[in-house]
């Protein structure tokens, strides 16, 4: 990741206030019903919908009209975003979220939900962002574009004194400097949507309760198009938040290609914990199928187990020709023998390593184990002789620095978000080893209904 950034936010539901750091793998640890999922919701948000938020008309305020001043000075020499440039768009993107953010969290949850403040926090770059303008006898059918550490901008000799064209620009460097590697690129507002608006390279979400989303996919998703190609506007009567909406849609999408980027961090999945094959039928609404190791028989899921079910997506998306930059992952454990979560856990780790921001939420101290086992693997001085002894590769261990984790604490009503602090032997699971370390007292278990015989716990 070229850039850093803390996600602020304040009096969000039950959330008193958190700030997350954003960083390659991320877990969110902590009590059922503490708003884990809200905050992978809202900051899904902000990276798959905010830059929907740019208002329409170039704005008034103090700060974009000194990013107006420097982009006006700048059209036509090339020249570099450092830190003071750079924390204005942070600024001015936070302008815009102070502004939009009650109307972002109803797009995201589709019902309203208060929110205090939201903001990006601490932002920073490896390296300064150039940005080489690119003179043209006509913007007709030229396009912004990109590469490590710059962006090319199209210009003409009018450029300068147009403030519409001026303010695009501000748009996309803005975007740029915030998501660049972690969603989608910023399109011009003609080109943005709705519910039906799905970008490329959109953050990937999987929500919980993934074996009922695969068994009842096809009418979810049935509605959903009878809906679209009716235009009908009313609220439907099976409603989700955003990211499930999203991730139906992406359902849709799937295309298998061998040349995908994760497509042997799928087989990995495949082999190592599923037995077997995830395959797909082509059409309107595709069908999937499971495909157990060594038979020739294809079974729909609703006659596989529920581990296949609750993985199927991911490795559906994983071996798919459709590009994801970040994964968020709920509860990844759901439905896992501790055996297998440790396998999953080094998959995760392999797609942070390979590029992939992870972040997931989790009940599982031996899914958070398993993080810290190969947080210590990647600093253990016998870490070549541990690799082979275990059959680890160099992408299943992680740099410390790659991972953040945090604790959310109910406190009476509200929760408080607070970082776990990592060790020599990783991040300290409070909320697991509470609980764990807790001593239960003992009690005496009728064993039958008339209460003859008693069982000591």
């Amino acid at each position: 990741m070229e850039q850093t950034w803390a996600l602020k936010v304040e009096r969000f539901g039950k959330i008193k206030q958190g700030e997350i750091d954003i960083a390659p793998l991320m877990l969110f640890v902590g009590d059922n019903n503490s708003g884990k999922s809200y905050l992978m919701s809202l900051l899904w948000g902000v990276l798959s919908e905010g830059r929907k938020l740019f208002p329409k008309d170039p704005p008034n305020t103090s700060t974009y009209k000194e990013i107006d001043r420097f982009l006006e000075s700048s059209i036509g020499d090339d020249c570099l975003i450092q830190d003071r440039e750079a924390q204005l768009f942070v600024q001015w993107f936070n302008d815009v979220l102070r502004n939009k953010k009650s109307e972002l969290v109803r797009t995201i949850f589709r019902r309203k939900i208060p929110i205090g403040s939201l903001s990006i926090e601490r932002y920073r770059r490896s390296e300064p962002l150039r940005i080489i303008f690119e003179k043209k006898d006509s913007l007709q059918g030229a396009r912004f574009s990109t590469g490590k550490h710059y962006i090319r901008i199209p210009y003409t000799d009018r450029s300068k004194g147009q403030a519409t064209e001026r303010y695009r620009m501000a748009q996309y460097i803005t975007w740029n400097l915030l998501m660049d590697g972690l969603t989608s690129p910023f399109y011009p507002p003609s080109r943005q949507g709705g519910i039906q608006g799905r970008a490329i390279g959109e953050a990937l979400y999987l929500p919980a309760s993934r074996t009922g989303f695969m068994l009842s996919y096809k009418a979810l998703v049935q509605e959903m198009m009878e809906r679209m190609i009716n235009e009908e506007h009313e609220e439907p009567s099976l409603d989700f938040t955003l990211p499930v909406y999203r991730f139906l849609q992406a359902l849709l999408r799937l295309e298998e290609s061998g040349q995908s980027k994760y497509a042997d961090i799928g087989r990995f999945i495949e082999t190592e914990i599923a037995n077997g094959t995830m395959d797909q039928e082509k059409g309107p609404i595709p069908s999937f199928y499971y495909c157990p190791q060594g038979k020739q028989e294809r079974l729909p899921l609703y006659v596989t187990s529920s581990l296949v079910t609750e993985l199927s997506p991911l490795i559906l998306f994983l071996k798919s020709k459709a590009t994801y930059r970040s994964l968020f992952f709920e509860e990844a454990e759901a439905h896992l023998h501790p055996r297998v979560q440790r396998i999953l856990a080094t998959a995760l780790v392999k797609l942070a390593n390979r590029g992939m921001p992870v972040w997931l939420t989790t009940h599982s101290d031996i899914l958070f184990q398993q993080v810290n086992n190969l947080i210590k693997l990647h600093q253990h001085p016998k870490r070549e002789q541990l690799m082979k002894t275990y059959g680890y590769v160099d992408e299943d261990a992680i740099d410390p620095k790659k991972v953040r984790a945090y604790q959310f604490r109910m406190q009476g009503q509200d929760t408080i978000i607070t970082p776990l602090i990592p060790t020599e032997n990783g991040f300290p699971a409070e909320t697991f080893n509470e609980v764990l370390g807790h001593e239960v007292p003992h009690q005496r278990i009728p064993l039958n209904d008339s209460g003859q015989g008693e069982y000591t716990l």
